[in-house]
């Protein structure tokens, strides 16, 4: 994801849509780290990262897992990303976040893309932190709500003085650098929770009701269990409605039936795997729980009209 690059600064004219550059290595799992260092950060040392502004230059055509959390603020262009099976523009002011095991692509973009990023793992945040849910506590980094909220420009400026804190204490060579760094991103993701909520509430009150409720409950059970669980009873049982109502929800919310959405999933995640070269297809029908390379190649057939073999030489 080129927000991160730094080791480029292209300025190209116009604010037309670029293509994508294929740049990610043949292991698209790869952690913080080796992200930033495919982007040309030579600092991989440090649990975190922050941007003031990059530009996208190039990025991956392929998408790939995020291993950390991301909190971004867009301030000029805008950007069509993909996340999970959800795809959204991102333009200026719009809050965005991913969080560890997201699948994430960058489809297109305008040369005019401009995006404050923060990057950072789990484990540095929580460190000597009590409560370890209190990321998930914020809202905003849940499976449940793919989050791109349009922030007013004032909220987005006062979020963007935070990071500028943030930033600059990034710089710093201190003794307490670490703890420094924990309590200001701490500081700021409350700051923004306290901003996201009052966007949230006002959704839930104009729009959320029993479906789009139920809908957002399904949609948490989804990245849970798709390697396991087809059968739409499951996802109805733990709903406690009918399968029958529950793909009613489906259509009358996303426009598409509830195995459509966990046949969506679960190509996403085996055109991840099949990204990798270490992995052949019987490994990759292994890994999503199918009983045999044959039933996961048909499911892929189906779905794609190429074979797992053919996508994948396609693909490399």
């Amino acid at each position: 994801m080129s927000h991160l690059s730094g080791a480029v600064r292209g300025r190209m004219a116009g604010d037309r849509c670029q293509g994508v550059a294929s740049v990610m290595p043949k292991d698209s799992t790869k952690n913080i780290r080796a992200i930033l260092q495919l982007f040309g950060y030579a600092d991989q040392a440090r649990p975190w990262f922050i941007s003031r502004g990059s530009g996208i230059v190039e990025h991956p055509e392929k998408p790939f897992r995020v291993g950390f959390y991301v909190y971004g603020i867009c301030t000029a262009g805008r950007a069509r990303l993909r996340i999970n099976n959800e795809e959204v523009w991102i333009q200026p002011h719009t809050f965005f976040t991913a969080i560890p095991s997201s699948i994430l692509q960058v489809q297109e973009h305008t040369t005019t893309f401009r995006a404050r990023l923060l990057v950072f793992e789990r484990g540095f945040l929580l460190r000597n932190i009590l409560d370890a849910r209190q990321l998930e506590h914020l809202g905003f980094f849940n499976f449940d709500t793919l989050t791109h909220v349009p922030f007013t420009k004032a909220e987005a400026v006062l979020l963007g003085k935070l990071l500028d804190r943030v930033y600059d204490q990034s710089l710093e060579d201190s003794v307490f650098q670490q703890q420094k760094m924990q309590s200001l991103i701490l500081y700021l993701l409350f700051e923004t929770a306290e901003i996201y909520f009052r966007y949230r509430n006002q959704l839930q009150r104009k729009r959320l009701g029993r479906e789009e409720a139920l809908f957002m409950q399904f949609m948490k059970l989804v990245p849970a269990y798709f390697k396991t669980e087809q059968a739409l009873q499951f996802y109805a049982d733990r709903l406690f409605i009918s399968s029958r109502y529950l793909i009613r929800v489906c259509r009358n919310i996303a426009g598409k039936t509830p195995a459509a959405i966990l046949a969506e999933t679960l190509l996403s995640e085996a055109r991840l795997l099949l990204n990798n070269p270490a992995n052949n297809i019987g490994m990759v029908a292994h890994q999503l729980n199918y009983g045999s390379t044959a039933a996961f190649s048909k499911f892929f057939r189906k779905h794609t009209g190429v074979s797992p073999l053919q996508w994948k030489h396609s693909h490399l």
